[in-house]
């Protein structure tokens, strides 16, 4: 379990790039609408392999997800897809380093949504999921086998330690294993 707790603390870490500090607070947007139930899915490829997986989407197309109905894309524009997810079990916003403004995360119980500003809008940044209730297009979810991972995802895309990282369009996803088994899966976007 402290594995697990470490573990999930360095994926927030890197995914807000060395945030200056925060507060918690309400998530105006995100007031009295109820939570879409469904899971979280991809359409990627193995963009970094010679040949594609047996589930690789379209050549160039970037990972994407679904939850309840709504699709979410990396450096997509965080508010009309923050309304449609409803209200969030919990957020928090602290000061960006990495950009001027505020960097925001929204915990949705299965997953965490975390976005970027720039200028007066907020865009999608990093996603990961934190329980085996979400999976990925591919069917790749917390608790699966390092095999169903390389059958997925192909092996070549395995880091040769402990996970497999494939990057297509401009979203990255990171699949860590731990004995063998997924413990974390996390897309971030690619920002230029």
């Amino acid at each position: 379990m402290k594995k697990f707790i470490s573990l999930m603390l360095v994926l927030v870490m890197i995914c807000t790039l060395a945030a200056c500090g925060g507060k918690e607070t309400e998530d105006p947007a995100a007031t009295n609408a109820p939570v879409n139930n469904g899971a979280v899915v991809s359409n990627g490829d193995a963009a970094a392999t010679d040949a594609p997986t047996e589930n690789a989407a379209p050549a160039g197309e970037a990972y994407t997800f679904t939850y309840g109905g709504t699709k979410i894309a990396m450096n997509a524009e965080a508010g009309p897809i923050v309304e449609a997810l409803g209200e969030a079990k919990k957020y928090t916003e602290e000061e960006s380093c990495a950009f001027e403004g505020l960097d925001k995360t929204y915990y949705y119980g299965s997953f965490y949504l975390q976005t970027y500003p720039e200028g007066d809008t907020d865009y999608v940044y990093c996603l990961w999921l934190v329980d085996d209730s979400v999976e990925t297009e591919e069917g790749i979810y917390i608790g699966a086998s390092q095999a169903e991972v390389e059958k997925a995802y192909g092996a070549e895309n395995f880091n040769g330690k402990n996970a497999y990282v494939v990057t297509s369009g401009d979203c990255t996803l990171t699949v860590i294993l731990e004995n063998g088994v997924v413990n974390s899966i996390q897309y971030n976007a690619v920002v230029n």
